[in-house]
């Protein structure tokens, strides 16, 4: 019974690496942020974290640095399929939990891996345009991520075999914006006549998709061609308030998967039961459902700011406690 008044038994330590691909956009920020509130009902773990800030070299480097430091599981969001693949092979034959977000290798040798289904978002994005949009008929164009990034290749692939259903819709062209703002509003440019002929355009991810459209206001074709992104994250100058400011027709929510790859990371270590292909499910976001997406984040925000009030009044209690 006097056990029963001891200390609670500490969570043993583990070390948590994670090799980010790039981390300059508003959805990668996210990913890291929703990582870090899992890991406070953990404050046992170390974090260790990279950015490869979008170059293949530099982030094998740092995953092998990773790995001299004894990381105990990692955790990578890869720059390119084929190039990453080698290294995330290393530490899974080293006996290294490996958990794959967002992006795949080349290589089916991970432990888990947590992201949407890419094909599918394509796939929606496709039938969302050819029956909503353009009423199965007219043309579109497709800003594709970077070449080589497992997104970009599963997304195209399935926005035009979904788009082989509808005969009078054709793709005028598509381009590769790298996923960046630069990149897009350069491609868009180089194809503004082009463009004159299109009725809608796709857009990997709504940085490039807000750039496809600063374009077309350039060229006074704004109110002609409606954009439709991938994100539908919240906060200022993102998916959903571009939606609900008419500035973008529609996004797809696309998850970062942070708060559950650290959960699943955990429940990898405590020889916990775990899903090795955690698939995250996307909607499309237009101005049928935007106001009650950014209604549902503010609750969840408030929600998450509630918990942090609670864990700083039981961590200064316990200090208290600690320190008559």
């Amino acid at each position: 019974l006097l056990s029963g008044c001891g200390k609670k038994k500490e969570e043993e330590k583990f070390v948590i690496g994670f090799s980010q691909c790039v981390a300059s956009d508003h959805w990668r920020r996210t990913m890291l942020d929703e990582m870090k509130m899992e890991l406070s009902l953990h404050p046992a773990a170390e974090f260790l974290y990279t950015d490869a800030d979008g170059n293949s070299n530099r982030q094998v480097k740092q995953v092998r640095e990773m790995l001299k430091q004894n990381i105990d599981l990692l955790i990578i969001s890869p720059n390119e399929a084929h190039p990453l693949a080698e290294v995330v092979e290393e530490a899974y034959n080293k006996g290294i939990p490996v958990i794959v977000i967002d992006r795949k290798t080349s290589s089916p040798r991970y432990t888990a891996y947590v992201g949407a289904n890419n094909y599918e978002i394509g796939k929606m994005a496709a039938d969302y345009i050819a029956n909503v949009v353009l009423k199965k008929k007219g043309s579109v164009a497709e800003v594709m991520g970077l070449p080589g990034s497992s997104p970009a290749i599963e997304r195209s692939k399935g926005f035009t075999d979904a788009l082989k259903k509808y005969p009078d819709i054709k793709i005028k062209f598509q381009v590769y914006g790298n996923w960046v703002r630069a990149g897009a509003q350069k491609q868009m440019r180089q194809h503004a006549a082009q463009l004159k002929t299109v009725d809608a355009i796709f857009a990997h991810n709504d940085v490039m998709a807000l750039a496809s459209q600063n374009v077309l206001s350039e060229l006074s074709l704004g109110s002609k061609i409606k954009v439709i992104g991938v994100d539908a994250l919240p906060g200022k100058g993102a998916g959903l308030e571009l939606v609900g400011n008419k500035t973008l027709t529609a996004s797809l929510l696309y998850p970062t998967g942070g708060k559950e790859a650290i959960s699943t990371a955990f429940a990898i270590l405590g020889n916990r039961p775990f899903t090795r292909e955690n698939i995250l499910q996307t909607v499309v976001i237009d101005s049928t459902n935007v106001q009650l997406m950014k209604l549902q984040w503010i609750r969840i925000s408030n929600q998450q700011k509630d918990i942090e009030r609670q864990q700083q009044l039981l961590e200064d209690q316990l200090e208290v406690y600690d320190n008559p």
